[in-house]
C-alpha cells in the first residue's frame, strides 16, 4: 500500500483523474470501478474535462459503481445514479449500456445482487477500482465488522455513516438506513486500487491505516493491505497526522 501526500485537494484530485484518463485512453476495453461522494466531485470534473478536451473515444469504456442506497428512486437527486449522471456520465456522453449500478429495488433482491456480482466476475477484473474512505475506515458501504470475503449484498448503515451523509439530504431522517454495496472481496477483484482521501476529518483514519501492518476486521480498508497495487492519495489535511519519516 503506497501513501502519497500531494498537498492540495486540486493536485490530489488531478492525479487520480489523470490515472483514470490514461486507463480510458490506452486500455482497449477499459473497465473501471467507480465511487461517489463529495471527495470525488473535483476529480470527476477534471476527468470529464480531460476526456472532452482530448476528444477521447469512450465507446468501449464500461463502469460499475460501488454502491447505491436501497429503495431510493433512481431519479431521486440523492441517488448515486443521479450523482454519477450529473458529475460524470452525462458530461462525457456515457450511455446507459456502459454504466452499471447495483439494482436497489425490493424485488428479487438476492437475485439482483448475485447478478451484479456475476457481471463483475465475468467482465473483470477492474483495471482500476476507485475508492473513498469513511472516517471509521469503511470502503463502499462495508462497515467495521464486514467479513473480508463479502460480496455484493444489502447492508445496514451505521449511525456514523448516516450522520456523515446527512449533509446531502434536507433532513437526517431522509437519509436511507440501508444500501446495496459491493463486498470487500468484490472490491479487491481489481488490478489496481486508488483510494482518494481529502480533508482533516480523514486524518485520524489515514494515520491509523498508515501504521497498520496487519488487517483488522474493524477497519475495512485494512483488508487492502495484502493487495499488490494500492495507492492512497491524500491532500495535506488528510495526511497531516502521518509521520512519513517513521518506519513503515
Amino acid at each position: 500500500m503506497k501513501f502519497m501526500n500531494l498537498g492540495s485537494r486540486e493536485l490530489a484530485s488531478h492525479y487520480v483523474a489523470v490515472e483514470l484518463f490514461k486507463t480510458i485512453q490506452f486500455n482497449g476495453d477499459p473497465l473501471l470501478g467507480l465511487a461517489t461522494g463529495g471527495t470525488m466531485e473535483e476529480m470527476y470534473e477534471q476527468l470529464s474535462s480531460l476526456i472532452n478536451h482530448h476528444h477521447t473515444d469512450i465507446s468501449r469504456l464500461e463502469t460499475f459503481n460501488l454502491d447505491e442506497y436501497f429503495n431510493i428512486d433512481a431519479n431521486d437527486p440523492n441517488s448515486y445514479r443521479s450523482y454519477m449522471k450529473q458529475q460524470f456520465f452525462d458530461k462525457v456522453g456515457l450511455t446507459e449500456a456502459q454504466y452499471h449500478l447495483p439494482d436497489n429495488d425490493s424485488v428479487d433482491v438476492e437475485a439482483d445482487n448475485m447478478h451484479y456480482e456475476a457481471m463483475i466476475r465475468q467482465k473483470g477484473p477492474f483495471d482500476i477500482q476507485l475508492l473513498g474512505i469513511g472516517i471509521n475506515g469503511h470502503i463502499g458501504f462495508n462497515e467495521p465488522g464486514t467479513p473480508f470475503d463479502s460480496q455484493t449484498r444489502i447492508v445496514e448503515l451505521t449511525e456514523e455513516t448516516i450522520e456523515a451523509n446527512a449533509r446531502f439530504f434536507e433532513r437526517k431522517e431522509d437519509v436511507p438506513v440501508q444500501a446495496v454495496s459491493m463486498g470487500i472481496e468484490t472490491i479487491k477483484y481489481s488490478n489496481r486500487i486508488i483510494m482518494l482521501a481529502l480533508g482533516k476529518k480523514k486524518a485520524p483514519i489515514m494515520a491509523k491505516l498508515y501504521h497498520m501492518t496487519e488487517s483488522d476486521i474493524q477497519v475495512p480498508a485494512s483488508s487492502l493491505l495484502d493487495h499488490p497495487h494500492v495507492e492512497v492519495i491524500m491532500d495535506a489535511e488528510a495526511a497531516h497526522l502521518i509521520d512519513f519519516n517513521s518506519y513503515k
